[in-house]
């Protein structure tokens, strides 16, 4: 009888009354409390068989015992009801809370951020440029913004060492799961295990390693400037030609093999797919319980799957191609196989650890470096005082070498300021407050909040730096008064957290710059306006840069 009466529209209405109020009691008692985003599909499943076993059930158990096809669509129908206004029941729950009773309520944000992720998933996609909306938010709203249910975006050059520092004690957040269950060095949010990872990573990117590795590097650099000299008075785009540059030194020093980018002058299949991969995941960062379902759906998942088969298959090939010359493959792997690569996680991280090896070796160098050309382009007198530099450290020497390239001041100083006013991730790195909170200044942030400083907006914060927007590298130099808070600058990240292949990162663009700079001069090509290259720039948790035409015209000789 009770069977029946699920069947009947007045006894409906009470069960639903009923799936309302226990949808309710699952968000306060269990939704609203831990980590759900790695649960996604564990949660459509249990809809599937909850809804087909109670249809099935009803149907069986009804009236007509399931020999109807009118029977079966009842059973549906009243199933579909109950469990909508359960659904429903959880919803209405969840946006009451996170509207007004939250605690993190009392931080202001727009309205629509504490009711969802989605909001900041909307600024992503809107024009790529979400390090600049963060930007306006934080004009708007001061220095810690709410722009999420349980997250917050904080500028306050004092928060850096609360969040990011090696004392710091807040973990990664929830979108460093991407690839759960396996994890590199830079996604395993257990800091023991990253400690462990690190080691093998310092192996293969430590001084010692980074001598071996400098001629392939110079390789590379002189057939850059090789197609620099093709291209001579002619436009080129060079934020193309950086990335050919800096992906085939990755390619040689990950795998013991080139991309040929340089030398073919086409994109390879795998960066497309990288690059196509990297703009689902930057642009989800904040809905990271929408990233299972991007990887699992087939068809939507084709772009991930066949970048994850070619880095299988490239391992697959390292390991029976034997070579001499000593690559960060070799050392991650003797790393991993002295700790027993013995299960089917430890091989499947080791494969994240090689495709993390080629994508943060390569995209990075090569944004960072088509921006300080882009500067360089339009500070001519800025361009002039590096060349007078390199002039002075090209005739002591035919040839560079990073030890040297290194203390050269100037160089340095135009690094820096190009990855101050274009940090490489600008939106900032996602932590996860300790169980005690923090304590900013007069301002507690709870435990369990996500939070990020924008990296953008802190570089280009006033009270860190002087003149805060204009490209001035003398205040690496001559010009120390130009900075207010050191501290804050972090463009390989900071604390136990930091890049491990920043010393590579740097040598890379030093031979890259020194060499181009050096010989030419360097201008925007006609139709190459700095608004159309500043609108360009997007945000794809790495910063990607548009096509840059850049005009070079060789230098004479003692012209300066």
């Amino acid at each position: 009888m009770i069977v029946q009466d699920l069947l009947i529209p007045a006894s409906t209405a009470d069960t639903c009354r009923l799936s309302f109020f226990l949808g309710i009691l699952l968000h306060i008692t269990a939704f609203r409390r831990g980590e759900w985003h790695l649960y996604t599909l564990h949660l459509i499943a249990a809809i599937v068989i909850i809804s087909g076993s109670a249809t099935a059930a009803l149907t069986i158990l009804g009236p007509d015992n399931g020999k109807s096809v009118a029977g079966v669509a009842a059973a549906a129908r009243a199933v579909a009801t109950v469990l909508s206004t359960c659904v429903l029941g959880i919803f209405s729950s969840t946006l009451a809370y996170r509207a007004f009773l939250h605690r993190l309520g009392p931080f202001r944000g727009p309205f629509l951020a504490r009711l969802s992720s989605l909001y900041m998933t909307f600024l992503s996609y809107k024009d790529f440029q979400l390090f600049d909306e963060v930007h306006k938010l934080h004009a708007q709203y001061g220095d810690i913004v709410r722009v999420g249910p349980c997250e917050l975006s904080i500028a306050d050059p004092k928060a850096h060492h609360l969040i990011l520092s090696k004392q710091s004690r807040c973990i990664k957040g929830p979108w460093y799961d991407t690839n759960h269950p396996s994890t590199s060095v830079h996604t395993t949010r257990d800091p023991d295990d990253h400690d462990v990872r690190r080691r093998y990573w310092d192996k293969g990117l430590g001084s010692r390693a980074l001598r071996d590795y400098e001629p392939r590097v110079q390789k590379y650099a002189q057939q850059l400037l090789q197609h620099v000299e093709a291209s001579c008075g002619k436009p080129i785009d060079m934020s193309m030609w950086f990335l050919f540059y800096s992906f085939d030194v990755m390619g040689e020093l990950a795998l013991s093999k080139s991309f040929d980018m340089m030398r073919h002058g086409v994109l390879h299949d795998y960066v497309k797919s990288l690059h196509a991969n990297v703009a689902v995941f930057g642009a989800l960062r904040h809905v990271a319980w929408a990233l299972p379902l991007y990887q699992t759906i087939p068809g939507l998942n084709r772009l991930y799957v066949k970048l994850h088969e070619w880095i299988v298959e490239q391992v697959h090939l390292r390991k029976e191609r034997e070579t001499e010359a000593s690559d960060v493959f070799s050392c991650i792997a003797a790393g991993y196989e002295a700790n027993g690569m013995n299960s089917a996680l430890d091989v499947a991280n080791f494969h994240d650890e090689v495709h993390l090896v080629i994508f943060a070796g390569s995209d990075t160098v090569g944004v960072s470096a088509t921006n300080i050309l882009f500067e360089l382009a339009r500070n001519p007198d800025i361009a002039a005082k590096l060349r007078r530099e390199l002039n002075d450290y090209f005739a002591a020497r035919e040839t560079p070498d990073a030890p040297s390239l290194s203390k050269l001041a100037y160089l340095g100083a135009c690094i820096d300021e190009g990855m101050r006013l274009y940090p490489v991730i600008p939106s900032g790195l996602q932590r996860v407050t300790p169980p005690e909170g923090l304590q900013l200044g007069k301002v507690y942030i709870p435990g369990g909040t996500i939070v990020h400083m924008p990296t953008y907006t802190v570089h280009r914060d006033e009270r860190s730096f002087v003149h805060a927007n204009e490209f001035i590298p003398e205040r690496w130099t001559t010009r120390p008064e130009l900075i207010k808070d050191a501290s804050v600058f972090a463009p390989f990240g900071a604390g136990r957290y930091s890049c491990p292949g920043k010393q590579l990162g740097l040598m890379e663009m030093r031979h890259a710059i020194s060499s181009i700079v050096h010989q030419y001069t360097i201008r925007l090509a006609p139709g190459q306006t700095e608004e159309g290259y500043l609108r360009g720039l997007r945000d794809l948790f790495t910063m990607a840069v548009p096509p840059l035409k850049l005009v070079f015209e060789k230098v004479d000789t003692g012209v300066v």
